[in-house]
């Protein structure tokens, strides 16, 4: 590298050193071990695990907290579903007034025809409706057995789109009177049932959810039973959903996959019954979890 080549400036482009000074564009950071979730820590209240819970996926949570997560997600989607049943029925009395309004409208309308104080007036668009003739809907308007169908034709006509009206040019690009309204419909919930929200999204249920049971020695440390390593991060936890209790993966694959019993209770063990418990990894390997933060920042900005 030639000598003060940080500093110059007379190139096109960047150098790595000028782009890091920069306070714009996708700028990449390694996360450390302190990001990482523990493996028995509790994905809601990011604190270790009390009376741990295991669901489908392999998250672990206090039992307190998944708990009070489902009742608070059942309870988010019963106001949903009520304010969208209200919004409905909201809607449909709106329309139902509007259109008993318009037939006592095409009522009044008729009843002054009859006795003579209104002239009908029509256009040449009006002549044929639904491919009715003039001289048709001349003896609908006219007859008295005949004025429901006289309704029908005429909010057929009503209700046809209108021609387009040119925008007034106006001095100002935001004027209030021309700010159009928008209205947020209120629609149902995306779900129907409690979702679990550690990671990609799925059904939970209280019946998902497995006891965790963990060897701890004298400091607190969670041990395989079988082997009495210590877990961690980078360790792959197998946890059997009869019993609840947790193994190493070899041993798992090495012991009780081949005797199909608990190494701890010997409980009867299938492969259906082992899960795994997620971990985000450490700070040198992912294990399924991020290693690296990204964040983009525009440039120009006031």
């Amino acid at each position: 590298m030639p000598r003060h080549s940080k500093n110059n400036t007379a190139s096109g482009v960047f150098t790595y050193a000028e782009r890091q000074m920069t306070e714009y564009g996708t700028r990449h950071k390694r996360m450390g071990l302190n990001t990482k979730r523990k493996f028995d820590s509790c994905y809601l209240c990011l604190q270790t695990a009390r009376t741990p819970m295991l669901c489908r996926q392999g998250h672990i949570s206090c039992r307190e907290c998944v708990l009070a997560n489902i009742i608070e997600q059942k309870q988010a989607i019963e106001r949903a579903q009520r304010a969208y049943e209200e919004q409905k029925e909201k809607e449909q009395r709106e329309s139902t007034r509007a259109r008993q309004k318009m037939e006592e409208e095409e009522v009044r309308t008729w009843g002054r025809r009859q006795v003579g104080l209104e002239v009908v007036a029509r256009d040449e668009s009006a002549k044929s409706v639904d491919n009715v003739e003039e001289k048709d809907v001349r003896l609908l308007e006219y007859e008295d057995g005949k004025r429901g169908e006289v309704f029908a034709l005429r909010r057929t006509h009503e209700h046809a789109p209108e021609p387009r009206k040119a925008e007034p040019i106006v001095a100002s690009f935001w004027v209030p009177s021309q700010t159009p309204s928008a209205t947020h419909p209120i629609r149902p919930p995306s779900s129907q049932s409690p979702q679990c929200t550690a990671s990609h999204s799925h059904p939970l249920k209280l019946s998902h959810l497995t006891r965790v049971i963990f060897k701890t020695d004298s400091l607190g440390s969670k041990l395989c039973p079988s082997c009495d390593r210590p877990f961690h991060n980078g360790t792959q936890i197998d946890v059997l959903r009869s019993c609840g209790h947790t193994t190493c993966h070899s041993c798992t694959r090495t012991f009780v996959l081949t005797s199909k019993a608990c190494f701890v209770c010997q409980e009867k063990v299938s492969k259906k019954d082992v899960l795994r418990v997620d971990s985000e990894g450490t700070a040198f390997a992912a294990a399924g979890g991020q290693m690296v933060a990204s964040q983009y920042t525009s440039a120009l900005q006031a």
